[in-house]
């Protein structure tokens, strides 16, 4: 299976992991690349809190009514989260904020198939979970509006 995260894109998760560090008062521990289960640990206290994916989106936020997901991806950080008895979270930048969503909430929003058609690969093709964007929590001093972050 071809594997598609970037330099850019651990350096995005980067760069959302010290404005989260900031915001939430927690400390960063980012996954080994090629994991495919969450993106950032978040801890305090060496206590882990928190499990995230991160994704980014460059558009603003009010472009879309919803924001879509893999639900498979959903699924893998709820579960490794009530593994280690924590919460797992969708981070998601926009151009203009960052927004969070608990993952296992998310799992309950209508689900269809889709994905991306634009690399030409089947896989891309699952089952997509279709957060409402008014459902999505603004992190605090998360307007990105004009930043270069």
């Amino acid at each position: 299976m071809p594997f598609y995260e970037t330099p850019e894109d651990r350096a995005q998760e980067r760069s959302v992991g010290r404005h989260l560090s900031k915001a939430w008062d927690v400390d960063i521990w980012s996954f080994t690349p090629h994991t495919t289960t969450g993106d950032l640990l978040l801890g305090r206290e060496n206590e882990l809190k928190a499990i995230c994916e991160v994704k980014t989106r460059n558009n603003p936020i009010a472009q879309y009514e919803t924001y879509i997901i893999s639900r498979n991806k959903l699924e893998r950080i709820s579960q490794a989260a009530e593994t280690f008895n924590t919460k797992g979270l969708l981070v998601v930048r926009f151009d203009d904020c960052l927004c969070w969503h608990d993952a296992q909430a998310a799992l309950d929003y209508p689900t269809e198939v889709g994905g991306r058609y634009d690399r030409g690969d089947h896989n891309d093709i699952e089952l997509m979970v279709h957060i409402p964007i008014e459902k999505l929590r603004k992190v605090k001093n998360g307007d990105y509006k004009g930043s270069t972050y």
